[in-house]
């Protein structure tokens, strides 16, 4: 009896070391004051968090053996000046996934970017991370667009690496009784590393609720590390395909954009950037076409590794159907009448 005791007590300490869980809490706060002009009614100072979104999660990881570990990932977006959710019907509406890691690479399953999101989020200075579409313009286009969500529900993700490929695939269902393709969304991305040069492409299709219309989008570029600066450049696309309507027509949206980061000294961070948004056909009305250029820069000072003081310009003009694209005018308050807006805002932002 002693002796099986004994070889049940150890079986139970070696499974024991296979299953180590780690729970970690982190997250970021900040907030700052903001000018902006040619709102309805005039210029204002506003409380903002602009240069990045105010956050917190849980992410877990446990290691079940063989290399092999499950995952899962919490996070929740907020406003540190009302206190308020980023998504007031949702609690987790940054990320809410459970998966598998292992050598065969990462599966996820639940609300999460799919794998074109990702590479945006890779091909741009400031990773998206921006609060405000002053310096997100990809995060319009990019998404999930009939729903204006940067995330999507009910999706499957896989992604992996070969070498210094890096491959992925992600599928959002659209759970709609006889019919797979409404509110549905597939992607696809490669991405290639060696050295200091990083490229990748992509591609994604989303439908609409009842499946009558389709986004798609493609982009390709990458980023050079030079010495303590990361030179980035890529080409986005989308196009939307036409509604109902005699007048109705592809938009399509082509995006040069590119930037800078330059990390001056390890205190001092430099970030700048440029999109030139050229679109055609916009609200899919035919001949509704313009420009939309978006310019920032960021100076960032890290009082600790987790905390810095930033000081951010940035200036969209618009042009054309642009100047009174619903979309816009409304992200930016703006009013119709004007073709620019610009931004100035000192704040803080403090990481755990």
């Amino acid at each position: 009896m002693n002796k099986r005791m004994l070889v049940l007590s150890l079986v139970m300490v070696a499974g024991s070391g296979h299953a180590q869980s780690i729970v970690t809490l982190y997250g970021a706060a900040g907030g700052g004051v903001r000018w902006v002009n040619n709102l309805k009614g005039g210029s204002a100072v506003q409380f903002s968090s602009i240069e990045s979104k105010n956050r917190f999660g849980l992410r877990g990881v446990e290691d079940l053996g063989d290399g092999i570990s499950a995952i899962f990932l919490l996070e929740n977006s907020f406003s540190t000046g009302t206190g308020a959710l980023g998504k007031t019907d949702t609690l987790f509406d940054a990320a809410a996934y459970v998966g598998v890691t292992g050598k065969f690479g990462q599966l996820t399953l639940g609300r999460q970017l799919n794998v074109a999101e990702d590479l945006i989020v890779d091909l741009d200075p400031s990773r998206v991370i921006g609060s405000t579409a002053a310096i997100t313009p990809d995060a319009l286009t990019g998404t999930n667009f009939f729903v204006g969500d940067t995330r999507f529900n009910n999706m499957v993700k896989y992604k992996t690496r070969i070498g210094g490929a890096g491959l992925g695939a992600s599928y959002s269902f659209g759970g709609v009784a006889g019919n797979t393709r409404a509110g549905s969304n597939y992607a696809v991305s490669l991405t290639y590393q060696t050295g200091p040069l990083y490229g990748g492409a992509s591609y994604q299709r989303t439908y609409s609720a009842d499946a009558s219309q389709f986004a798609q989008t493609w982009q390709a570029g990458g980023y050079w590390q030079i010495g303590p600066a990361r030179l980035y450049m890529s080409y986005f696309q989308l196009m939307v395909s036409g509604g109902e309507g005699a007048n109705s027509s592809q938009r399509r949206d082509s995006v040069p954009q590119g930037g800078v980061m330059w990390q001056v000294t390890p205190a001092l961070v430099l970030t700048a950037a440029y999109y030139d948004d050229i679109a055609s056909n916009l609200g899919n009305v035919r001949g509704a076409s313009g420009h939309k250029n978006t310019y920032y820069g960021i100076v960032d000072y890290f009082l600790s590794k987790r905390t810095n003081v930033y000081l951010e310009v940035d200036r969209n003009t618009f042009t054309g159907a642009y100047r009174t694209e619903p979309l816009n005018l409304a992200l930016f308050s703006r009013s119709p009448s004007s073709t620019a807006s610009t931004g100035v805002t000192i704040g803080m932002t403090t990481r755990f």
